[in-house]
């Protein structure tokens, strides 16, 4: 198990996720996680980042495109951040009309 830690701190990115993971889970244990609970992040992409022969980046999950990829590669995602949380804003109120004009 040592041997599995010191590989894990070394990637101290990668560890975080799996302390997550395990606390998630409700375990004590690295060897206790189950696979089969963990939903997998890599299959859904959230950006779209293109850095030649111009600059782009866009978010898949609104649409929203800047051309200042430097900005964003170094932080700065305010503009996707308001994008989301005003499209589960809509996706919330529309929900919420749709109740209140069933009743």
């Amino acid at each position: 198990m040592a041997l599995y830690f010191r590989r894990y701190q070394s990637c101290s990115g990668t560890f975080g996720i799996i302390i997550a993971i395990a606390r998630i889970q409700g375990v004590q244990q690295v060897d206790e996680i189950q696979p089969r609970q963990i939903k997998s992040l890599s299959n859904k992409l959230i950006r779209q980042y293109i850095l030649h022969p111009y600059t782009r980046v866009k978010d898949l999950r609104t649409n929203v495109e800047t051309t200042g990829a430097t900005e964003v590669l170094d932080g700065d995602i305010d503009l996707f951040i308001k994008a989301y949380l005003q499209q589960q804003n809509k996706t919330t109120s529309v929900g919420k009309e749709a109740l209140d004009n069933s009743k």
